[in-house]
């Protein structure tokens, strides 16, 4: 694994200075002086900087050319929120690096994804197309050379957006306005530069203020030994494609993404013997000023809980939260080397943790936690529809729930994106690890939470019953997952001099675990032709959706029935209750969409072993009829009680939200999407549940109702969705030319359609007038 530097690449030398370049440095040193004296500010550091109201200089030393450097920014303050929010980073920072000749000095961004020998005969082409980018030149206007620096004008350079490292997601938006656009500040250190920037924006429909903080960041010589990827393990990766004239193919590999974490070279020998050490350098994170005082302890503790994933693999005070700095004018928490935990206030409800990365070892340099304000009140939504039937302590207004208990949801969360900030991604297989029935058990709870991994979206526990006393009804501080995910990314591995030979090790640790569904990964539910994986879903709990399902179904019931006294809707009002009741019913409808994944589902095991012995499994007939039986159990049962005279008192007619919801989930049981991946399941299972079959047991659901159900409003509204639902895949089929189905597909849809037809002529005479107007206009549209 080789990459090449500037000079093996350009024809610029950054370190080897011609003749006729010496002379000219030798007149722009006498330049030098004369413009340290327009500068009102100078710092000096690894790259020193100079400025005045207008100007900004860089001096940058002939050491630092040829050097791998980061360029970074961040949002330090925003008038509008729409785009970005103070101190995100919104793209990974510019690998770059500055080479010179006698008038000018070069910024090349640097691509890693391309490696190979040099001494490989095939690098004489690998060099003609691998040629790096030069992203900005900059006249030297002046030479140190006391320190043999070259001094550039880079005031306009920061005062522009530079889309790489630009405030918004989505490039521009907006016009910079140069009267409102100037530098406001340059610090330089021993390893970094950081300058901030007041730029104004003419967006397309008004003004704003945005304040850049952009940093320049040295990186060590030597990057940090990387650890080789695997699909089997939930972490951020650096991709790498490796070229080489003894094999024609392109090799393609990762690095994952985790700090520098090893022990201090005295105690190395003491950690090899599985003592307890500290770090050589502790990753800390600063925890924000501005964040309540109460909620403070949970986030610290949140973030410190991976002490103990760390002191399972033989290191203490690995990670430590420490408050802002007070009364200190060097700390800065917008700098380069600070990691933070940030409290941004808007109305938006989220959380998210980010890093910047040396790429060139997948060594995390520094994270942040972006932790919003509303989110709080998120996490209680959740917390009360998926627990209220079994907890009076959530029950009633948010304000008296005891801290402790929100506190606990808080850090949970934090705890959940301090993970993302040591590198993981989402492990949404960590939920089906549990037997659904074992999160009714207060001692399986107590000591494995609601998953195997913190970084699965499993939130609370909505399967327990009320009659189930003493279950855990949260998520792990920690999960078994997330310790084993700690060990395989963060432990030493002394017997290996290079990131190959660590691999037999880790493939070791793998093995072990290999027949435990605890350390299983997935963290995509999607597959080639639009499959899906009924084990790797968002919001779930157990290994059974369907069982799953039904716990939780019965206890919305429940919290629907006493929604009114348990949200304190007569004290808080109706508005309260309103939200509440949109929490409890989006609970509701996750169930929906957990049994919809077994349609046409495929479980994918990345590794075979004895309890998974096939890559891909089809799910079985059985268990898809079981799936649809759900859903249509729920859904021709919904009328019974949601519609309540106390709801439609307070909160008006709920007959359109839920009619709406209703056509939805009709729609997305015969969309394209659910037809298509019906019928590959089906060709690749033994036991396959034909679409044909699908569609008559839907028929035969929504027709084959009682004649009390047959008069609701809300019976009538599922069967004319699901004939609509049906001519619409025919008219979308026929405007595309015939190309989204198969034509065995379409004729099982043409056939059903023929069924309902016969089947509606045959009620247009029975029932009340209401019913048979219903059925005469079923036919009229069928013909």
């Amino acid at each position: 694994m080789f990459r090449f530097t500037l000079s093996t690449l350009f024809f610029i030398l950054a370190l080897s200075i011609s003749a006729s370049a010496q002379s000219n440095y030798a007149a722009l040193a006498k330049k030098y002086q004369p413009l340290l004296n327009k500068a009102d500010i100078s710092d000096s550091g690894f790259i020193s900087v100079h400025m005045n109201d207008s100007k900004l200089w860089l001096e940058i030393p002939d050491s630092i050319m040829g050097r791998d450097l980061l360029i970074g920014s961040r949002v330090e303050e925003i008038s509008s929120t729409r785009s970005a929010v103070a101190g995100q980073m919104m793209h990974n920072p510019m690998l770059v690096q500055f080479s010179q000749d006698a008038k000018a000095v070069y910024l090349h961004v640097i691509s890693l994804e391309k490696q190979m020998d040099p001494n490989d005969p095939i690098s004489i082409s690998f060099n003609r197309n691998n040629v790096q980018t030069i992203y900005s030149a900059f006249k030297i206007e002046a030479r140190n050379a006391k320190n043999n620096a070259s001094v550039i004008d880079v005031t306009k350079f920061f005062n522009n957006q530079i889309p790489q490292i630009s405030p918004f997601g989505g490039g521009s938006r907006g016009k910079v306005i140069p009267e409102a656009t100037k530098t406001i500040e340059a610090r330089a250190y021993d390893s970094n530069v950081e300058i901030v920037s007041q730029m104004g924006f003419m967006g397309k429909r008004k003004q704003f203020m945005c304040s850049l903080h952009r940093s320049i960041v040295l990186l060590p010589k030597k990057p940090m030994r990387p650890r080789l990827g695997s699909s089997q393990i939930n972490y951020y990766e650096e991709v790498r494609k490796e070229l080489s004239s003894e094999y024609m193919d392109v090799k393609s590999y990762t690095y994952i993404k985790r700090w520098r974490l090893e022990a201090k070279k005295e105690d190395e020998k003491r950690h090899q013997n599985g003592e307890l050490v500290e770090p050589k350098k502790p990753i800390v994170f600063y925890v924000d000023n501005s964040i309540p005082e109460k909620w403070k302890p949970y986030i610290k503790a949140g973030i410190e809980d991976w002490q103990m994933a760390f002191e399972a693999i033989g290191f203490k005070n690995a990670i430590i939260a420490k408050d802002y700095p007070v009364n200190d004018t060097t700390f800065h928490a917008n700098d380069f080397t600070n990691s933070c935990f940030r409290y941004i206030t808007t109305d938006k409800a989220n959380a998210m943790g980010n890093h910047w990365v040396d790429p060139r070892s997948g060594e995390i340099l520094q994270g942040d936690v972006l932790f919003y304000h509303n989110v709080i009140s998120k996490l209680y939504q959740w917390r009360f529809s998926q627990t209220a039937a079994n907890d009076p302590a959530i029950r009633g207004n948010m304000e008296n729930v005891p801290n402790e208990i929100l506190g606990e949801l808080i850090r949970y969360a934090a705890a959940h994106e301090i993970g993302h900030c040591l590198g993981m991604k989402h492990n949404y297989r960590a939920s089906y690890a549990y037997p659904v029935d074992s999160l009714r058990s207060a001692s399986f709870t107590k000591k494995y939470g609601t998953a195997a991994s913190i970084m699965d979206y499993a939130r609370n526990n909505y399967i327990a019953q009320p009659k189930d006393k003493g279950v855990s009804l949260t998520p792990p501080l920690l999960g078994v997952y997330d310790y084993f995910a700690i060990k395989w990314a963060y432990q030493p591995i002394y017997n290996a001099d290079n990131a190959e030979e660590e691999k037999a090790t880790l493939n070791k640790w793998f093995e072990e675990r290999s027949n435990d569904d605890m350390y299983l990964f997935g963290t995509k539910n999607g597959m080639g032709d639009g499959m899906l994986d009924p084990s790797v879903l968002t919001e779930s709990l157990g290994n059974d959706v369907i069982k799953a399902s039904r716990y939780g179904a019965a206890n919305t019931k429940l919290i629907m029935k006493n929604l009114v006294e348990w949200t304190a809707a007569d004290e808080l009002g109706n508005n309260h209750l309103e939200w509440m009741y949109e929490g409890v019913i989006k609970q509701y409808n996750r169930y929906f969409k957990h049994a919809e994944a077994r349609l046409g589902g495929m479980y994918e095991f990345d590794v075979t072993n004895e309890t998974h012995p096939e890559k891909y499994v089809a799910v079985s007939r059985d268990k898809q009829k079981e799936a649809l039986d759900y859903i249509m159990d729920e859904l021709l049962s919904q009328y019974d009680w949601m519609k309540t005279n106390e709801f439609e008192r307070r909160l008006g007619s709920l007959d359109r939200e839920i009619m709406k919801s209703q056509g939805e989930i009709i729609n997305r049981l015969i969309n394209r999407a659910v037809l298509v991946r019906m019928y590959t399941c089906s060709s690749q299972s033994t036991d396959p549940y034909a679409v044909s079959e699908y569609l008559s047991d839907i028929t035969e659901r929504v027709f084959s109702v009682s004649s009390k159900k047959q008069a609701t409003s809300w019976m009538r509204n599922i069967q004319v969705e699901y004939v609509k639902g049906l001519q619409k895949l025919l008219e979308d089929n026929a405007k595309d030319g015939g190309h989204v189905f198969n034509n065995l597909i379409m004729a099982d849809i043409k056939a059903e359609l023929n069924a309902v037809k016969n089947m509606a002529s045959k009620k247009t005479e029975k029932g009340n007038e209401e019913v048979k107007k219903h059925f005469t206009f079923l036919t009229y549209i069928l013909n």
